[in-house]
């Protein structure tokens, strides 16, 4: 009884922070959903068969699992994909040490990327971060410049047809492109004019100074490797269901042939 109250006492006393509780959830839907089915398949088929059952049929269901987690890039993940700053260049283009950029300074294969693109705003959070902080800051906060042109270059291409068919061929096309090409962008930005608000107003909105040089960030696309513990778990699962149903598989042989021995043993003794 006092081992009990000590115990009940301590669980009590634990702090209930969200890594203690999600151990414990873990923990105790382990021992009762795995432990209840391996009980119940020892005390049918023997404790050894039961687990070797119980743990085929965890491998299968968690490779169906990660199936559902490759495909939809749930569940665990890895590094999100995300623009990297690989050059800051300072007013003329063809100074650029990316041959892209180098051999067309005017951009005329890039594709412009108006400001409410999904891309251009995540590549502008980007410039933000590189501009005003680390090792290439220019600049000490975003109100000292202003983004005056975006431009992409590569990628996979996006759908220009809102028609049915053309979503449809969209979908299957993209679908059946394996490789991804690989994506540049541009984000030029321009020094602000020097401005002093009025008592009593809010700052005016920046304005680019023309008579300052362009600086245009040159960032490539990290595809990152969100899928990657999802792959590795569905393929990791799928092997040890395999050689389990192996496992499994040659044992029944073995007892087949065990119980035919048997027979034939029998059937010439009598």
């Amino acid at each position: 009884m006092t081992a009990l109250t000590t115990l009940a006492m301590t669980l009590a006393g634990i702090s209930w922070k969200p890594e203690i509780r999600g151990l414990l959830t873990v923990v105790v839907a382990v021992v009762i959903l795995c432990g209840s089915v391996y009980l119940l398949l020892a005390t049918n088929v023997g404790a050894r068969l039961g687990f070797l059952v119980a743990l085929t049929g965890l491998m299968g269901w968690m490779a169906c699992l990660g199936v559902v987690w490759w495909m939809y890039g749930q569940g665990p993940q890895g590094e999100i994909g995300a623009w990297h700053v690989i050059e800051i260049n300072d007013g003329d283009l063809s100074q650029a040490q990316l041959d892209e950029i180098a051999t067309d300074p005017e951009l005329t294969e890039w594709q412009a990327l108006p400001p409410e693109d999904a891309d251009r705003a995540e590549a502008q959070a980007t410039v933000d971060a590189a501009l005003i902080s680390g090792d290439t800051a220019r600049f000490a906060e975003t109100s000292e410049y202003v983004s005056i042109d975006g431009f992409a270059l590569g990628g996979k291409p996006k759908r220009d047809d809102d028609t049915v068919v053309g979503r449809v061929q969209y979908a299957i096309t993209d679908a059946l492109r394996i490789t991804h090409p690989t994506h540049y962008a541009i984000v030029q930005v321009q020094p602000a004019i020097a401005t002093q608000a009025l008592p009593g107003e809010a700052p005016p909105p920046p304005t680019a100074d023309p008579t300052q040089d362009v600086i245009s960030v040159i960032m490539i696309r990290d595809l990152g490797e969100k899928r990657l513990p999802a792959a590795a778990v569905t393929i990791g699962s799928l092997i040890i269901f395999l050689v389990l149903c192996n496992v499994l598989h040659r044992r029944d042989k073995l007892a087949h042939e065990h119980r035919q021995q048997a027979a034939e043993l029998a059937k010439a003794a009598t």
